[in-house]
């Protein structure tokens, strides 16, 4: 890394040190930069460590660095037995030698140390936080792995392999404290602001990724809304833990501003502390730009942002940095098979197909009454091999499974992403396809998309119901954006009626959410749409019910796990309770009502399963259509064991014997013919990776032509619709004849 910081400073050292003790050499000093080799460029201490790099391409990789070590010190020392720029800033000189120069150092330095002791306190404590940084974002203390590689502890590997990047954190969080220094012209609070604004966001990262496997991300921190919201979560106890804090660093900051005053910034110096931090940290608007300087830069430095796994680059590159790398966002790579001319193409070759689907259809979807359910955080336990529960949880879900369409959804999520399974589910559209810097779909991509195409919207009537706060994931904007005519929630025009607990567990149950939802059903005679999100099972997950002794944990896991998960299960048990309920009172209405019920993620409490692994995101789905629905054209279809959440609409319709429009035969043919979409884990987006009828994982290369094309066709759709002109919007593609 020969833009680390680190080699700057070892070589300086170096080459002062070398030039006391007089080392009789004809080969110019800055070759003891040679020594720096081992200290500076990272990769040979990480690949030491790791032990997964082959001696050769070690040596290699270190004869080409050494080599331009040499060129640019030889170059160096020319230039500098010229100017001696090096002896005069040092004051070096040939009277001096080794010992009584050093004493003469010491003395320097200590003098410094006092004149600067405030200053120099404050850069240990930011250096501190720096360092928290990284060891919080581990939340088992391991340094980052992935593909079988290991790493020591996380302790190790941040001070050793990674102290490029923490100085790089310690220098941006040294620049806010400049900000807030330039603005207030005031040491010990500007210091104290900084120590606090940090330490709150590093904890909230390390809260995040402890239970969603990813840090804090800018779409969340926009969401102002949803502030109030999160406080609502947060113990009593914490939030007057925090306003005696602030009380007592209000006081620790009046006194020390006026006991040990600081010296006052001119105007030039707060200008340009200001200024440079805006410049900086703007920067990050460049920062996924391949030509761009902060870009060369940055990567020459040795940030990686990892936008496929954000855990891993908040553990590679810091907190702070892996937050900035997600403020730089596209929303697609170009396609450059992308014109007006091939959308229309594309439009008349699926009209035809739906033609071919609808002759052997005869129902329509807006005479239906569709219930897409997301049942949160909901995944038997059972399928994991490392749990052993006492009992089934989800036992009449199970037997429901057995007579009608349903198997396993592969989740994109892990802990959290609830939003991106809903966007899928209503879109038809993966979040694969958008580019890795897309986070959430809702936050990021909605906002910017003149209209947006959803299911609800071939219904005339169309409800959104969520028994919790509206404002996550700007639920109300993107909500009525796809045209829901309503959304309720708590605190909104269009009341919760039912509002019943479980135990001590303070989210509104799922059986309060299935009668606010038979509510809607009954309200309104004709076919409708409705949206359910459930909050009942959402963590965390603590002892809300007396029963939780009935789901005894066992397994190779500590006894804060199995109690999560004991607790977790007692909740699924009650939801398997409520859709029974649910599914006896819907057969009771005579009108054809279709239930698309699935699980978003598995919850974050498994310590002990690889996070990108099959069953680490597999939820449990089925699609029940009432007796009257079956009565009128409806069908079971077979077991289909692995769908991704763009499947249920193509599911959806053909159960219920409805006809589609062109874009709908396309998801009807990539639900038939490609393999399950793997919504997760992308090696940047560009290579992407499907799951067969056998459960194996296979790459684009290894599909058919035909599943090809379909997956190219599926690509260049939600191109135009979130990237393009929208150029399908003007034609019939949206249409069912």
């Amino acid at each position: 890394m020969l833009t680390s910081i680190s080699v700057v400073a070892m070589s300086i050292v170096i080459f002062i040190v070398g030039q006391r003790l007089k080392i009789n050499i004809k080969i110019p000093e800055y070759t003891g930069l040679l020594a720096l080799l081992v200290y500076s460029n990272n990769f040979i201490v990480e690949k030491t460590v790791n032990g997964s790099m082959s001696l050769k391409v070690l040596l290699f990789k270190s004869c080409i660095v050494s080599i331009i070590v040499l060129v640019l010190g030889w170059l160096l020392a020319r230039i500098d037995e010229r100017e001696h720029i090096l002896e005069r800033k040092l004051s070096l000189n040939d009277e001096k030698t080794i010992v009584p120069w050093i004493s003469e150092i010491i003395v320097k330095m200590i003098n410094y140390i006092k004149n600067h002791k405030h200053n120099l306190i404050n850069i240990v404590i930011l250096y501190t936080l720096a360092y928290c940084s990284f060891i919080f974002m581990s939340p088992h203390l391991t340094s980052p792995h992935m593909d079988g590689d290991k790493y020591t502890s996380i302790f190790f590997f941040a001070f050793f392999v990674k102290q490029h990047m923490m100085i790089l954190t310690l220098l941006l969080y040294y620049l806010i404290y400049r900000f807030f220094y330039g603005i207030t012209n005031k040491f010990w609070l500007s210091s104290i602001i900084t120590y606090v604004a940090v330490t709150i966001a590093i904890v909230a990262d390390a809260i995040k990724i402890y239970y969603c496997s990813e840090p804090i991300l800018p779409t969340e921190v926009t969401m102002v809304s949803a502030y109030g919201d999160i406080l609502e979560m947060i113990p009593q106890i914490i939030l007057w833990i925090a306003i005696i804090g602030i009380i007592i660093l209000t006081g620790v900051i009046i006194f020390c501003e006026i006991k040990f005053p600081q010296e006052r910034l001119n105007w030039k110096s707060r200008l340009l502390g200001i200024l440079l931090a805006i410049v900086v940290f703007g920067s990050s608007t460049r920062i996924n730009h391949g030509n761009s300087i902060v870009n060369a830069w940055l990567s020459s430095y040795g940030n990686e942002p990892t936008f496929w796994n954000q855990e891993y680059g908040a553990q590679y590159n810091g907190a702070i940095q892996q937050f900035l790398n997600n403020i730089d966002t596209s929303i697609m790579e170009s396609n450059s098979n992308y014109s007006k001319k091939r959308v229309n193409k594309l439009v008349g070759k699926y009209k035809k197909q739906a033609e071919k689907i609808n002759k052997g259809r005869i129902n329509n979807l807006s005479t239906q009454t569709i219930v897409f359910n997301l049942s949160e955080s909901l995944a038997n336990p059972n399928r994991l091999k490392e749990v052993e529960l006492s009992q089934n949880p989800l036992s009449y879900i199970d037997s429901v499974k057995k007579i009608t369409t349903s198997g396993l959804m592969i989740s994109s999520g892990l802990g959290g992403g609830t939003a991106n399974m809903e966007y899928m589910t209503l879109t038809g559209l993966p979040v694969s396809n958008f580019s890795p810097t897309i986070a959430t779909p809702y936050t990021q991509v909605v906002p910017n998309s003149n209209q947006t195409l959803t299911i609800n919207n071939y219904f005339k009537k169309s409800t959104a119901i969520h028994p919790y706060r509206g404002s996550f994931y700007s639920r109300e904007v993107v909500y009525k954006k796809f045209g829901f005519q309503k959304f309720m929630y708590l605190g909104s025009k269009y009341k919760i009626k039912y509002k019943m607990k479980i135990g001590t567990n303070p989210y509104l149950s799922d059986e309060t959410a299935y009668q606010n939802t038979l509510d809607v059903i009954n309200s309104y005679k004709n076919g409708q749409f409705i949206n359910l999100v459930t909050m009942q099972n959402h963590l965390p997950y603590s002892d809300y019910y007396d029963n939780s002794e009935d789901y005894q944990v066992s397994g190779d896991m500590d006894d804060g796990e199995k109690y999560n998960i004991s607790n977790y299960s007692t909740g699924l048990s009650y939801t398997d309770k409520a859709v029974q309920k649910f599914i006896e009172q819907i057969d009771e209405i005579n009108k054809p009502i279709t239930l698309v019920f699935y699980g978003d993620h598995l919850p974050g409490i498994y310590s002990n399963i690889d996070g990108n692994s099959l069953e680490a995101r597999e939820t449990d789905y089925f699609i029940y259509s009432n007796k009257y629905a079956r009565q009128h054209g409806a069908k079971n279809l077979k077991h289909v064991k692995y769908v991704s959440p763009i499947d249920f609409i193509a599911l959806t319709a053909e159960q219920t014997n409805s006809k589609v429009s062109p874009y709908y035969a396309l998801l009807t043919e990539i639900q038939k013919e490609l393999p399950t979409i793997k919504v997760y884990a992308y090696n940047n987006g560009k290579n992407p990776v499907f799951v067969n009828k056998k459960g194996k994982t296979i790459k684009y290369k290894q599909l058919t032509k035909k599943q090809k094309r379909l997956y190219n066709d599926l690509k260049l759709v939600q191109y135009d619709l979130t990237a393009g002109n929208q150029y399908l919007y003007k034609t019939k593609f949206f249409k069912i004849q």
